[in-house]
C-alpha cells in the first residue's frame, strides 16, 4: 500500500515541477506538488513500517519540496504581474477619459 502512494507521490511531484515551468499554469502545479508531497510523506511511513526501501518515498518528498517552492513563487509573481498590468490598463483608460 505505501509503494502505490510512494509511487504516485512522485509522479504528482514531477508534473507539478514540469507544470511550473509553465508559469501561467502554475495555480494547477501548485495543488499538484502539494498533493504529491503529501502522498510521498504518508508512502514514506508506510513503507517505514513495514520496513521496505524508502527511496521512491524520498524523492518524491524532494521533488515536492522544489515543486510546491517554485510553483507558490511562479503563482505570486504572476499574480503580481497581473494585478499590475490591470492597473495600469484601468489608469490609460482613466486618462483618456478625462
Amino acid at each position: 500500500m505505501g509503494k502505490g502512494k510512494a509511487i504516485a507521490g512522485l509522479v504528482l511531484s514531477i508534473v507539478g515541477l514540469v507544470i511550473s515551468f509553465f508559469g501561467i499554469l502554475s495555480f494547477v502545479g501548485l495543488p499538484c506538488a502539494i498533493v504529491g508531497l503529501v502522498l510521498s510523506v504518508l508512502g514514506g511511513k508506510s513503507l517505514k513500517a513495514a520496513e521496505q526501501p524508502t527511496g521512491l518515498a524520498t524523492a518524491g518528498l524532494v521533488v515536492g519540496i522544489i515543486a510546491t517552492a517554485l510553483c507558490s513563487i511562479l503563482f505570486l509573481t504572476c499574480g503580481l504581474c497581473t494585478l499590475c498590468a490591470v492597473g495600469t490598463t484601468n489608469a490609460a483608460y482613466n486618462a483618456l477619459l478625462f
